[in-house]
């Protein structure tokens, strides 16, 4: 498996992926404008010339109490599309030691209560639960116009790794 930041070929190829999805084409678009501008990078896990996994890898945690506390990175939005096959593991392992170039002395992440089995496989690898309170993950839908369908605001549950 070869994971790796995403080429603009990448991100046709996943848009293309989701044509009937106009939410999803603007989310992926949305990493893509923060690797290009530096802000991250758009992680893609390859195997035999196929796309089986990805994550927004963060320079800095989107919740404002967390980059005030422990200013990690931050794993964004981690997806497999294959299950128990140590994607997920794999991505995440790479995306630390990304992180530690970047001379960060932590990585986090959040996770919904709805997500047991990615809780379970974060506190395998390590990660602990923040000190501070929940977060609140605010995220849009958006139509193929680009308004906004729908606003989310899940509360989840933050998880800091030492690096």
């Amino acid at each position: 498996m070869d994971i790796r930041p995403a080429t603009p070929a990448d991100v046709e190829r996943l848009i293309a992926g989701v044509a009937e999805h106009p939410a999803a084409q603007h989310h992926l678009r949305a990493r893509w404008a923060i690797q290009e501008c530096g802000d991250g990078l758009f992680l893609l896990a390859h195997r035999d010339g196929e796309i089986v996994g990805q994550t927004m890898l963060l320079r800095e945690s989107k919740y404002a109490e967390v980059r005030a506390d422990a200013d990690p990175a931050e794993i964004n939005a981690l997806s497999a599309v294959v299950h128990n096959q140590g994607v997920g593991t794999a991505i995440i392992r790479v995306a630390e030691a990304i992180a530690g170039e970047w001379n960060k002395s932590a990585i986090g992440l959040a996770v919904g209560a709805d997500n047991p089995k990615a809780r379970r496989l974060y506190e395998r690898l390590d990660y602990l639960p923040w000190s501070g309170p929940p977060v609140v993950d605010e995220w849009t839908e958006q139509a193929a116009d680009g308004t906004v369908v729908r606003t989310h605001a899940d509360e989840c549950d933050y998880l800091l790794k030492a690096l």
